[in-house]
């Protein structure tokens, strides 16, 4: 094992080890009904808004209960979920036209599935398409930005179950689309209500989430205890297939390690690795003591580890420092040593399995010494006590912000320390509660320096979520956005706005390169790895779909027990 690997296995906590050894030696628990299935869980959701300050986390929840219009499966294939069939150019439920104004723009028509209902059997209806789109445009609220409603400059209903939507340019995504939420039920919330915060606090979804009328998915919201569970049971209102299992039970913890004993004690019948359940590195060591007691669910991810760089620190304004910093972090050593090489490292936010993946860029391989280079041609030498100074007697210290009771990311925040001390920048470990992480550091940007977090290019999510200009979080925009750097390039909104009006494979992959070029030379955020979608579950769970690239809850009417 090299110097670097025995430094990262040193991180690695004994303490879990020593916990998982005693939870094999003891007696398996009483069997778990066949009917229910008990998930173990991270971070309790503190926001149950599903269109408000979304994240993974909040994404792998609400989908259970509440299903967008659209989704990609295992495949890369997108299927209707709420609508009767697929928007094509093909089909002609989409069509170019000209516009007004002389450009050109597509009209989509969405057709609600027959029989769709929320939980408290009011049809679900256009007048909720058009109540969503309504508040996404509304500027004093501001909604996800995943698959917004507001890429539609203007709504049509046609009926009671049908929309046309007005998109004022060509996009490639225009067959994808986000949730809707019951206009019954947050109409008035809204209209007396008319401001985010005054919103979010009196949405029904924040005080009284078991409201059944609030779901439309296979499962309902029915029971919760904040810090400690959400109960999910089927919703006898959803016109698909009936689900299969009975209840099933997001049971939350502390941390990892003892999400990992409740595994093997037979409490919780399945975690998600990384970043919201054990480790990868929990996960590698416990196949390979017990590779039959438990299913090893591994597929390719979409979902990039990555550290936003805030641009209003004057030391990270300098590109040869940000750079600096990629250089001096050996991730696949990371990936080697506590991942056993299955995350594959990130050399920018596609993964090289991505059709759309580009060799045409800056790569940035662990290299200290050039690390050391470009900090010196920046200005920064080290100092006596070996952290780098500048001309003004400045030391080069950072603060990197994560989620605390993480196990991955504390391990790799702790690896990051240390590699980036051996080229004289100092780095101090901020681990916070996830509502302040979500709200006060991204969403408020009040993180100082480094910030690492995940986010997940599903096929349909287009990069200006992360890199474009608009999707930096400030007050006028409500906090919509998840280019947390601020980072800000004319050359990267145009190679974007291009990249989105892409209809054919072959310019998409054009496009892609440049976005691709563009971020690897400005470096926005320092690119780790990428997660594989994984899981460990109980043996008898079946038709446990984890490869799909949007979140698996959406099919998990399907899952069951033999």
């Amino acid at each position: 094992m090299t110097s670097v690997g025995k430094r990262i296995r040193s991180f690695v906590s004994m303490a879990l080890a020593c916990a998982a050894v005693a939870s094999l030696s003891g007696g398996s628990a009483a069997a778990q009904s066949k009917d229910q299935l008990v998930v173990g869980q991270l971070q309790f959701l503190t926001n149950f808004h599903p269109l408000v300050q979304v994240n993974n986390t909040k994404r792998l929840v609400v989908n259970y209960s509440l299903r967008p219009m659209t989704a990609f499966d295992e495949n890369v294939v997108n299927h209707c979920i709420l609508c009767e069939t697929l928007p094509t150019i093909e089909n002609g439920l989409a069509k170019i036209v000209d516009l007004p104004d002389g450009k050109k723009g597509m009209k989509v028509v969405l057709q609600l599935r027959a029989g769709l209902a929320w939980g408290d059997g009011v049809p679900v209806t256009s007048k909720d398409i058009e109540f969503t789109w309504r508040m996404a445009n509304d500027p004093n609220i501001g909604f996800s930005n995943y698959n917004p409603w507001t890429r539609a400059s203007e709504l049509k209903v046609i009926d009671e179950r049908t929309v046309e939507l007005t998109i004022p340019q060509i996009i490639s995504s225009y067959n994808s689309w986000d949730q809707v939420i019951p206009e019954h039920l947050e109409g008035p919330v809204y209209a007396a209500n008319p401001t985010l915060d005054a919103y979010v606090k009196q949405s029904l979804y924040n005080t009284q989430p078991t409201n059944p009328g609030l779901w439309n998915g296979s499962y309902l919201l029915s029971d919760y205890q904040i810090g400690t569970r959400i109960v999910f049971t089927p919703n006898p209102k959803w016109p698909g297939e009936k689900p299969h299992l009975q209840r099933i039970i997001l049971s939350y913890r502390d941390n990892s390690s003892s999400l990992l004993q409740n595994l093997l004690a037979g409490s919780v019948d399945a975690v998600p690795v990384s970043p919201g359940g054990i480790s990868f590195s929990q996960m590698l060591d416990l196949k390979n003591q017990q590779p039959d007691k438990f299913t090893y669910h591994l597929a390719y991810g979409t979902n990039v580890e990555r550290i936003a760089v805030n641009f209003d620190n004057p030391i990270l304004k300098n590109k040869s420092v940000r750079q600096a910093l990629l250089y001096a972090i050996d991730r696949q050593a990371i990936s080697d040593e506590l991942f056993g090489g299955l995350q594959p490292v990130a050399n920018g936010i596609l993964s090289t399995e991505n059709v759309y993946y580009s060799k045409d860029m800056t790569l940035y391989s662990y290299d200290a010494e050039k690390a050391k280079e470009l900090l010196s041609s920046a200005g920064w030498t080290p100092g006596d006590d070996g952290i780098c100074i500048n001309d003004k007697g400045e030391r080069l210290s950072l603060e990197l912000v994560s989620t605390a009771g993480n196990q991955t990311r504390e391990q790799i925040a702790q690896v990051i320390q240390s590699q980036l001390k051996d080229v004289c920048v100092e780095i101090t470990n901020n681990f916070v509660p996830l509502q302040e992480f979500n709200g006060v550091m991204a969403r408020k940007r009040k993180f100082k320096a480094l910030m690492m977090s995940s986010i997940d290019f599903s096929p349909s999510v287009s990069p200006k979520i992360a890199l474009g200009s608009d999707s930096i979080p400030s007050a006028k925009n409500n906090g919509v956005g998840n280019n947390f750097s601020a980072y800000s390039n004319p050359e990267m909104d145009k190679a974007i706005s291009e990249l989105e009006t892409a209809l054919d494979p072959e310019t998409a992959k054009q496009k892609w390169a440049d976005v691709q070029r563009i971020f690897a030379e400005d470096l926005p955020m320092l690119p780790l790895y990428f997660y594989p979608r994984a899981y460990v579950t109980v043996t008898d769970l079946t038709n446990f779909r984890q490869g799909t690239l949007d979140p698996l809850q959406i099919w998990s009417e399907e899952w069951q027990r033999q």
